[in-house]
Protein backbone atom coordinates (compact mmCIF):
# COMPACT_ATOMS: atom_id res chain seq x y z
CA UNK A 1 0.00 0.00 0.00
CA UNK A 2 2.87 2.37 0.83
CA UNK A 3 4.35 1.74 -2.63
CA UNK A 4 1.05 2.69 -4.27
CA UNK A 5 0.83 5.91 -2.27
CA UNK A 6 4.45 6.75 -3.11
CA UNK A 7 3.77 6.06 -6.78
CA UNK A 8 0.72 8.37 -6.70
CA UNK A 9 2.73 11.14 -5.03
CA UNK A 10 5.52 10.85 -7.62
CA UNK A 11 2.97 10.81 -10.47
CA UNK A 12 1.20 13.89 -9.15
CA UNK A 13 4.48 15.71 -8.65
CA UNK A 14 5.52 14.94 -12.22
CA UNK A 15 2.11 15.97 -13.57
CA UNK A 16 2.21 19.26 -11.68
CA UNK A 17 5.77 19.89 -12.85
CA UNK A 18 4.70 19.35 -16.47
CA UNK A 19 1.68 21.62 -16.25
CA UNK A 20 3.69 24.32 -14.50
CA UNK A 21 6.20 24.45 -17.33
CA UNK A 22 4.51 26.56 -20.03
CA UNK A 23 7.32 27.51 -22.35
CA UNK A 24 6.60 29.17 -25.69
CA UNK A 25 8.97 29.02 -28.66
CA UNK A 26 8.69 32.15 -30.79
CA UNK A 27 11.15 33.38 -33.43
CA UNK A 28 13.81 30.95 -32.20
CA UNK A 29 13.61 32.07 -28.56
CA UNK A 30 11.96 30.44 -25.53
CA UNK A 31 9.59 32.52 -23.41
CA UNK A 32 7.88 31.91 -20.08
CA UNK A 33 4.09 32.15 -20.12
CA UNK A 34 4.46 35.66 -18.60
CA UNK A 35 6.30 36.83 -21.76
CA UNK A 36 9.82 37.04 -20.36
CA UNK A 37 12.78 35.17 -21.83
CA UNK A 38 12.99 31.79 -20.11
CA UNK A 39 15.99 30.59 -18.11
CA UNK A 40 16.10 27.12 -16.62
CA UNK A 41 15.78 23.45 -17.44
CA UNK A 42 13.10 22.46 -19.94
CA UNK A 43 11.54 19.07 -20.59
CA UNK A 44 9.42 18.54 -23.70
CA UNK A 45 7.01 15.61 -23.89
CA UNK A 46 5.63 13.45 -26.68
CA UNK A 47 1.85 13.15 -27.09
CA UNK A 48 2.08 9.85 -25.21
CA UNK A 49 3.43 11.71 -22.16
CA UNK A 50 6.91 10.22 -22.53
CA UNK A 51 9.92 12.51 -22.51
CA UNK A 52 10.91 13.90 -25.90
CA UNK A 53 13.85 16.09 -24.84
CA UNK A 54 15.54 17.67 -21.86
CA UNK A 55 17.75 20.73 -22.18
CA UNK A 56 18.81 23.96 -20.54
CA UNK A 57 17.76 27.42 -21.64
CA UNK A 58 19.49 30.68 -20.73
CA UNK A 59 17.87 34.02 -21.51
CA UNK A 60 15.61 32.40 -24.10
CA UNK A 61 18.31 30.43 -25.92
CA UNK A 62 19.13 26.72 -25.79
CA UNK A 63 22.39 26.65 -23.88
CA UNK A 64 24.06 23.56 -22.43
CA UNK A 65 23.48 19.85 -22.74
CA UNK A 66 20.48 18.31 -24.49
CA UNK A 67 19.13 14.77 -24.55
CA UNK A 68 16.52 13.53 -27.04
CA UNK A 69 14.52 10.35 -26.42
CA UNK A 70 12.73 7.70 -28.45
CA UNK A 71 9.10 6.89 -27.66
CA UNK A 72 10.31 3.80 -25.76
CA UNK A 73 12.39 6.00 -23.41
CA UNK A 74 15.77 5.04 -24.89
CA UNK A 75 18.19 7.89 -25.52
CA UNK A 76 18.22 8.91 -29.18
CA UNK A 77 20.77 11.70 -29.17
CA UNK A 78 22.91 13.82 -26.87
CA UNK A 79 24.75 17.03 -27.56
CA UNK A 80 25.01 20.62 -26.48
CA UNK A 81 24.01 24.09 -27.51
CA UNK A 82 25.82 27.39 -27.12
CA UNK A 83 23.67 30.47 -27.69
CA UNK A 84 21.00 28.43 -29.58
CA UNK A 85 23.57 26.84 -31.91
CA UNK A 86 24.72 23.21 -31.93
CA UNK A 87 28.16 23.01 -30.39
CA UNK A 88 30.72 20.31 -29.64
CA UNK A 89 30.20 16.57 -29.84
CA UNK A 90 26.81 15.06 -30.72
CA UNK A 91 26.14 11.34 -30.36
CA UNK A 92 23.21 9.30 -31.70
CA UNK A 93 21.98 5.79 -30.88
CA UNK A 94 19.34 3.55 -32.40
CA UNK A 95 16.37 2.39 -30.30
CA UNK A 96 18.29 -0.72 -29.23
CA UNK A 97 21.12 1.40 -27.79
CA UNK A 98 23.75 0.90 -30.53
CA UNK A 99 25.83 4.01 -31.21
CA UNK A 100 25.17 4.94 -34.84
CA UNK A 101 26.65 8.42 -35.24
CA UNK A 102 29.19 10.85 -33.87
CA UNK A 103 29.31 14.43 -35.10
CA UNK A 104 30.88 17.75 -34.18
CA UNK A 105 29.67 21.34 -34.48
CA UNK A 106 31.13 24.81 -34.00
CA UNK A 107 28.67 27.73 -33.89
CA UNK A 108 25.97 25.55 -35.46
CA UNK A 109 28.17 24.46 -38.38
CA UNK A 110 29.39 20.93 -39.07
CA UNK A 111 33.04 20.80 -38.14
CA UNK A 112 35.48 17.93 -37.76
CA UNK A 113 35.19 14.20 -38.34
CA UNK A 114 31.70 12.70 -38.59
CA UNK A 115 31.28 8.95 -38.18
CA UNK A 116 28.30 6.70 -38.94
CA UNK A 117 27.88 3.04 -37.99
CA UNK A 118 25.12 0.56 -38.77
CA UNK A 119 23.27 -1.29 -36.01
CA UNK A 120 25.81 -4.14 -36.11
CA UNK A 121 28.65 -1.74 -35.25
CA UNK A 122 30.18 -1.69 -38.73
CA UNK A 123 31.57 1.72 -39.63
CA UNK A 124 29.77 2.88 -42.78
CA UNK A 125 30.87 6.50 -43.27
CA UNK A 126 33.71 8.78 -42.24
CA UNK A 127 33.25 12.38 -43.35
CA UNK A 128 35.14 15.58 -42.62
CA UNK A 129 33.74 19.10 -42.44
CA UNK A 130 35.40 22.47 -41.96
CA UNK A 131 32.89 25.06 -40.73
CA UNK A 132 30.04 23.55 -42.74
CA UNK A 133 32.03 22.75 -45.88
CA UNK A 134 32.91 19.24 -47.07
CA UNK A 135 36.65 18.75 -46.93
CA UNK A 136 39.39 16.13 -46.85
CA UNK A 137 38.81 12.46 -47.67
CA UNK A 138 35.40 10.85 -47.19
CA UNK A 139 35.24 7.08 -46.93
CA UNK A 140 32.26 4.73 -47.24
CA UNK A 141 32.23 1.06 -46.22
CA UNK A 142 29.79 -1.70 -47.19
CA UNK A 143 27.92 -3.90 -44.68
CA UNK A 144 30.94 -6.24 -44.53
CA UNK A 145 33.34 -3.47 -43.56
CA UNK A 146 35.00 -3.26 -47.00
CA UNK A 147 35.72 0.17 -48.45
CA UNK A 148 33.18 0.82 -51.17
CA UNK A 149 33.89 4.46 -51.99
CA UNK A 150 36.46 7.17 -51.37
CA UNK A 151 35.89 10.80 -52.29
CA UNK A 152 38.30 13.66 -51.90
CA UNK A 153 36.91 17.15 -51.24
CA UNK A 154 40.21 19.04 -51.01
CA UNK A 155 39.88 20.56 -54.48
CA UNK A 156 36.30 21.79 -54.24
Amino acid sequence: MEKIILLLIVSLTLALGVSAQNIILKDGLYYSDNGSLYTGSYTAYLESGNKKSVFDIKEGKANGTVTYYYENGAIMETGSFAENEKSGQWLRWDEAGHKIAEAYYVSGKKNGIWLVWDNTGTKRYEMVYAMGQKTDTWTMWDENGKISSIKNYNNL
